[in-house]
């Protein structure tokens, strides 16, 4: 028996949704991605059963099958993820919890601890304390009494303080608009790890590629400028300029920091968050040009 043929998602997606050989095609769909769903479950699995979150993430995935466009340009995992990440956390808050906790509160304590994690990744080191109180808008105080009694599983009930001291701040208190809060620090976290992860590819062009880029994007200097302080024609310092520019555009150095766009982009579909609106708020010219947004 041949082995059957290999396809892209977006292909399978395509063909399931003109309603060719549904069934095969989804079994395809599920055997490319089971590891990637399998890998999203093992973060619940102290708060519900592997199978059973499996079994949502296998939901979630019919689910972003229907919903998916193409036309969004964004990758159907990528899109999938945020249907997977959502089955699975209301599976929880339905039947994980004594408590049950709205989803958007639910959410924006995933993602509290995301913000963590993904900190973590970026920088190498755990963020203090000041560095979480500003990322997150509260005092010390409260950092304190939320990083002891947040934590998923070990809320009893939403009343409860979340400190000793009376008139203490409480859970429902404290997740009441997580919804807003929790996109305002993810957005946060995840412009910074592009930003960073941009210039670091900045800092990897030849030459004076790399100085020429700063000096026009940092330093805000006119190619004028910039030409008279390496002797160059203002021409030349403008093909240096595009240079650069066509370097940080090589899926090689750009495939890092775009995944960033890609995600705040299918997040953007489902919140209907419009692409202009990252335009004006998460990048400046250098990084809309070298991600390509136009």
């Amino acid at each position: 028996m041949e082995a059957p043929l290999f396809r892209s998602n977006e292909q399978i997606v395509a063909l399931i949704r003109a309603g060719m050989d549904e069934a095969d095609n989804m079994l395809q769909l599920w055997q490319q991605n089971h590891r990637f769903v399998k890998m999203m479950a093992v973060k619940f699995t102290c708060h519900a059963e592997l199978d059973d979150l499996m079994q949502e993430g296998y939901i979630a995935l019919c689910e972003a099958v229907r919903h998916y466009d193409p036309e969004k340009g964004v990758a159907f995992i990528t899109y999938a993820a945020f249907w997977i990440r959502q089955g699975m956390q209301r599976y929880i808050e339905n039947c994980g919890n004594v408590v049950r906790i709205p989803t958007h509160a639910r959410e924006w304590m995933h993602k509290y601890k995301k913000m963590e994690t993904e900190y973590r990744k970026y920088y190498g080191t755990d963020p203090s304390d000041q560095v979480l109180c500003a990322l997150l808008g509260i005092s010390q105080e409260k950092l304190k009494s939320i990083k002891e009694s947040i934590g998923m599983g070990q809320i009893r009930s939403l009343n409860e303080p979340l400190g000793d001291e009376e008139g203490e701040l409480t859970v429902e208190d404290f997740v009441g608009s997580g919804e807003e809060l929790e996109g305002d620090i993810i957005g946060r976290l995840d412009y910074q790890g592009m930003k960073k992860q941009l210039w670091e590819a900045v800092d990897s062009l030849p030459g004076i590629q790399s100085d020429v880029i700063r000096c026009r994007f940092l330093d805000s200097k006119t190619l004028q400028e910039i030409g008279e302080k390496y002797n160059l024609s203002r021409e030349v310092a403008r093909s240096y300029q595009d240079k650069a520019m066509r370097e940080l555009r090589k899926p090689s150095r750009s495939r890092k920091f775009r995944g960033y766009y890609e995600e705040y982009i299918a997040a953007a579909s489902i919140h209907h968050i419009g692409l202009e609106s990252f335009r004006r708020t998460w990048t400046s010219e250098v990084e809309r040009d070298a991600i390509g947004i136009w």
